[in-house]
């Protein structure tokens, strides 16, 4: 058997396999190809070959990031981080678990400083690789066949509640466009929410939203024709998928906007026939309460500097998300 590592430094370039190899949207070439242009922070590829054949891929980009995030402290340092080079939840290396390890040394050999892996499902079990959790996603699994077999399967108090959101007399409006309209106010609501996040990661500009491919799918909610906030989603294979959004919090007790455009996401899963609803990270509690299970995410860091790594080590506690949620019982009957 023969093992062949390769560097890429364009999603151009990219094998043919790698799409299928990757599965997930957001780690394919038309996604990544797009954040090249509009969100460059070094990216490259890595791709592990057996016999000529793509075993597995990595994307990595370099940014520096709070290393104290989860600890609300300011504490910028570059690192090398495996993930998608924006705010989503899938790992950004694939394969096997054995070609995933494989691949994951071989970074970690020829990356210099700190190295990063984010959102990984699983993790290492090697002694020199410092691990822990970030922040849990949460994905509601459709067994409905419609809108309103969703709200029947509700317990009382949460179809009480989704009903009173959904059914008031605010003359509210959701509109779904295409994001080529997406405007500098809605960019300032995406601000908002970022400002407002308690474990920041890559801040977007506006040119990478407005300019994203036609896969995706803007939401806006109205009132009176006054914006009142905004999400993007994206339906690929059998998943639908929350990306990004924006609300004005000043309108947002009064009108449950966040609650209204959260609640359309898993409407039009439903309707889209999707098996999945990934309505991403952050916003636990409310997006449990639509039914969401979490599914536990991980990270692992390593230090190409012996001394620093195991500092790293030692302070992986402190690296890591803390926050205790628990599953709701939302449905009458246990079908989720």
């Amino acid at each position: 058997m023969m093992e062949e590592f390769k560097i890429v430094t364009s999603a151009n370039d990219l094998p043919a396999e790698w799409n299928e190899l990757a599965g997930i949207y957001f780690r394919q070439k038309e996604f990544l190809v797009h954040a090249e242009k509009y969100n460059f922070c070094k990216q490259r590829y890595y791709v592990l070959n057996e016999n000529e054949k793509m075993q597995a891929g990595a994307i990595v980009y370099t940014l520096p990031l709070d290393l104290l995030t989860f600890l609300h402290i300011k504490s910028p340092v570059k690192m090398h981080i495996c993930g998608i080079p924006c705010s989503v939840s899938c790992p950004g290396i694939f394969g096997t678990e054995e070609n995933q390890n494989k691949l994951k040394k071989y970074i970690y050999n020829k990356e210099k400083g700190l190295v990063l892996f984010l959102n990984l499902e699983s993790i290492t079990n090697e002694n020199k690789i410092s691990t822990g959790t970030t922040l849990p996603t949460i994905v509601l699994r459709n067994k409905f066949n419609s809108w309103n077999e969703y709200i029947s399967s509700l317990r009382s108090g949460y179809r009480r509640r989704l009903n009173q959101i959904i059914n008031d007399k605010s003359e509210i409006q959701l509109d779904t466009v295409n994001c080529s309209n997406y405007t500098q106010e809605m960019h300032s609501l995406y601000l908002n929410v970022f400002n407002k996040s308690k474990a920041k990661l890559e801040k977007l500009n506006y040119d990478f939203l407005k300019n994203l491919p036609d896969s995706f799918s803007l939401t806006l909610c109205k009132k009176n024709k006054e914006l009142l906030g905004w999400n993007i989603t994206l339906f690929h294979r059998n998943t639908q998928y929350f990306f990004l959004g924006g609300v004005d919090y000043k309108q947002n007790t009064d009108n449950s906007v966040y609650l209204k455009l959260l609640f359309n996401i898993v409407k039009e899963g439903i309707e889209k026939k999707a098996e999945f609803i990934d309505l991403g990270q952050t916003a636990e509690i409310p997006k449990l309460r639509t039914g969401g299970k979490l599914e536990q995410r991980y990270m692992e860091a390593n230090h190409s500097n012996p001394v620093f790594n195991s500092i790293l080590k030692m302070a992986k506690g402190t690296l890591s998300y803390k926050r205790k949620v628990s599953d709701h019982n939302v449905f009458k009957s246990v079908t989720q």
